[in-house]
């Protein structure tokens, strides 16, 4: 199980949390021809993609080149969008780029593998609802971040010259929902004059509408409590047993009859496996669109494919429902593969994949941050205010920490915390 080099050929398709992350570790042990697959040009490391989209962003390491990345860390980055797995020739195909003016700028490739680990991540759904993919932004990558802060901005600048003002209306109140709410509630304040007065208008409502009957469905009680009475605070609207029908240009409808204007409408409802999964090869799909893996994150109809991430779908043993599409599921998954992976393409046994539930965090901007930390049901304790902040930064660190290795990712952070770029996209002011 060997390329040219002498060693086994392992190809990452995602370059999302887990996937680089996966791509990083293993081309640093040096024993592995490690080859990452994406489309985009750079890491977004996507939990605070709503920070994207707020113009709140405020770290410059929120963004890193796969290229960079893969000179730094010994990993071979190859930039296209993924067509199919070839199952017989264990090759991942990738698409044609098309050129600006119609023709090919560059042709079909194929890119061999003894391992393949399909990271592709998840999207989020419109469920058929009317209007979603024609008027309201849904956050799936950078480049809706940037369409819907552009939109904002100009809405804001519209609600600041006519003294009406703008309404955003998210649907789904789930961890993307309650982030960017907070958020934009932060981003308001980049728009007034900086007098007292001023600063006492109202240029931006936001509603949060909920199909369940509580928000953050599968929250704990206490968070939500918490979560609940924090979104007071920021006079953020929350309304729950809502079905949206259908979004029009300027508002949202329930099945009920019920119709809020708006000027923006982000739909936030759910996630799924990425639609290229259902043709990506002949896989097991789940009914959320997901490949079904073992116990060992191995695809149940190919020895040689392995999945992770939000593309996977993985019941514990004891458990209904699969493991939730998180990066904290991602991140560990990836830790797993990194151990595994090199005993694998030997051709030896390993032990099966454990997932541990270390809570949830929630970034709510000015609000400060909250969420359930622990290490089991019974042991799980709210966290709040500056720690709870700090778990929140925490855990990107990580991320960057096993992205770019201990010593560099120590001295990138520290550069970062200081460096005079360092802020948000949009001007703020206070904290």
């Amino acid at each position: 199980m060997a390329g040219g080099t002498g060693r086994a050929r392992i190809v990452i398709l995602g370059g999302g949390s887990g996937g680089l992350e996966l791509a990083s570790q293993l081309a640093h042990h040096g024993k592995l021809d490690v080859t990452l697959v994406d489309r985009e040009l750079a890491h977004l490391w996507k939990p605070r993609l709503h920070e994207f989209a707020a113009g709140t962003v405020s770290s410059s390491l929120a963004e890193m080149s796969f290229y960079m990345l893969g000179q730094m860390r010994g990993f071979r980055f190859e930039q296209g969008s993924v067509g199919a797995l070839d199952h017989d020739r264990r090759e991942v195909v990738l698409a044609p780029i098309p050129g600006e003016d119609g023709t090919i700028a560059a042709r079909e490739r194929r890119v061999a593998y003894d391992i393949c680990v399909v990271a592709l991540g998840g999207v989020v759904p419109d469920f058929g609802t009317s209007g979603v993919r024609e008027y309201a932004v849904r956050l799936d990558t950078k480049a809706d971040a940037d369409r819907f802060r552009d939109r904002f901005i100009a809405t804001m600048i519209e609600a600041r010259e006519s003294g009406e003002p703008a309404e955003v209306m998210i649907v789904g109140s789930g961890a993307t929902g309650t982030e960017l709410a907070a958020h934009l509630r932060r981003s308001e304040r980049g728009f007034f004059d900086q007098t007292k007065a001023e600063r006492r208008r109202k240029l931006l409502g936001i509603t949060i509408l909920e199909a369940a009957p509580e928000i953050m469905p599968g929250a704990e009680p206490e968070l939500r409590r918490q979560l609940t009475e924090r979104l007071r605070h920021l006079d953020i609207k929350t309304v729950t047993d809502v079905n949206v029908s259908r979004i029009d240009l300027d508002a949202v409808y329930s099945k009920s009859g019920e119709r809020w204007p708006c000027d923006l409408a982000v739909w936030a409802a759910g996630l799924v496996g990425n639609p290229l999964l259902k043709d990506l090869g002949r896989f097991e799909m789940d009914k959320r669109g997901r490949i079904v893996v073992d116990a060992t994150l191995r695809s149940t109809v190919d020895e040689h494919v392995y999945v992770m991430g939000d593309a996977a779908s993985l019941t514990p043993p004891g458990a209904k429902q699969p493991l939730p599409p998180t990066a904290q599921a991602a991140s560990q998954q990836a830790d797993y593969l990194t151990e595994t992976l090199p005993i694998l393409a030997k051709g030896d046994p390993v032990e099966p994949f454990h997932y541990s539930d270390k809570g949830r965090l929630i970034s709510l901007g000015r609000a400060g941050a909250v969420g359930m930390i622990g290490f089991g049901a019974k042991d799980d304790f709210l966290i709040h205010g500056h720690f709870a902040t700090a778990a929140y930064n925490a855990l990107q660190r990580k991320h960057q920490w096993r992205v770019l290795g201990h010593v560099r990712g120590t001295v990138a952070i520290a550069a970062d915390m200081i460096s005079p770029t360092k802020g948000p996209a949009l001007k703020l002011h206070g904290d």
